[in-house]
């Protein structure tokens, strides 16, 4: 019987099988970084736009979740990522992803690094990759980059709300905002159009309600719904997928490569140009997230608790 301690953020787990290796290579075989550049290209070729702009979008979703998961494996349980990946939760992925993004001293690796940022996973990432060469250096720094970058995106609030309501899809209504404004000539008086500004449209986005507590006391379980609308950039959307497919090619081959295949047969993924990690940054609908509704504070409700619920409904 063998045996492997492997950690999750601070959590100990111990896996025991009779073949753990056999069971770490066959997990590693079937990962298929490319099903997401199917997505892109299978959304792409469709005549329904708004429809392939909120497929595109849960394709981003999704595709970081997996490239982080995939990291975090990586960093802390190379030798049995599918049993890591199994014992995280998403909340435990975002402290992750927090952590490194922080370079916490404490998360504890089985990488030979002296800490764990997203510029120490680079370098192990691509240490076979064109070694000692400039086009190395320029990829480990341009990918460390970019992922600071999604993982600030992977860890936005609004991100995470909206994930949750597009892969849940009956919350969401589809469509972008516009967002402009003007400065009234007399009081009730629409300005003209020509003196509106613009500051924020795009035709592709998202609304959804989201449930959130009305009173800041934690006891209480009166929530309330809040509407939000988001705008994207499809540009954005799409080159964001390109990087994270290739972000996570080059994870799962950094992963067979650590356990023990040769690196000759796993391939590395870059864009061709170092400007082109920049890409996806340059496109914006302006503003990005909105929410206009109702404002309801404790005094408009009544703060009641799970057990006075209950004592309700039980008399109902």
């Amino acid at each position: 019987m063998q045996n492997t301690i492997f950690l999750v953020n601070d959590e100990p787990f111990c896996l025991w099988d009779f073949d753990l290796k056999e069971r770490n290579d066959e997990f590693l075989k079937g990962l298929d970084a490319e099903y997401f550049d199917y997505c892109l290209n299978a959304y792409l070729e469709t005549e329904d736009e708004k429809r392939a702009s909120v497929a595109l979008r849960v394709s981003l979703h999704h595709a970081l979740e997996t490239l982080f998961s995939l990291i975090g494996a990586y960093v802390q349980a190379p030798d049995c990522a599918y049993a890591w990946l199994a014992k995280c939760t998403s909340p435990d992925l975002r402290t992750f992803v927090s952590r490194v993004a922080q370079g916490y001293p404490a998360l504890i690796t089985k990488l030979n690094i002296p800490s764990v940022t997203w510029e120490t996973v680079a370098q192990t990432v691509f240490a076979t990759y064109m070694p000692g060469t400039e086009r190395q250096r320029s990829t480990v720094e341009r990918f460390s980059t970019a992922w600071a970058r999604l993982a600030h995106e992977f860890l936005d609030q609004k991100h995470i709300d909206e994930y949750n309501s597009l892969k849940h899809g009956f919350r969401v209504k589809r469509g972008g905002f516009s967002l402009v404004v003007g400065i009234e000539p007399s009081y009730g008086v629409p300005p003209p159009d020509d003196q509106m500004r613009v500051l924020g449209h795009s035709d592709f986005g998202a609304s959804f309600f989201k449930i959130e507590p009305v009173s800041a006391d934690k006891r209480s379980r009166s929530v309330r719904a809040r509407r939000t609308a988001v705008n994207w950039s499809p540009e954005r959307t799409i080159l964001s997928l390109q990087l994270a497919y290739m972000s996570l090619n080059n994870v799962i081959s950094a992963l067979r490569v650590v356990n023990g295949w040769r690196a000759s047969e796993c391939k590395f993924l870059r864009p061709e140009n170092d400007e082109d990690f920049d890409e996806p940054w340059k496109h914006t609908p302006g503003v990005t997230s909105i929410n206009f509704d109702h404002v309801i504070d404790d005094t408009n409700t009544v703060s009641v608790t799970k057990q006075e619920l209950l004592e309700r409904i039980r008399v109902a």
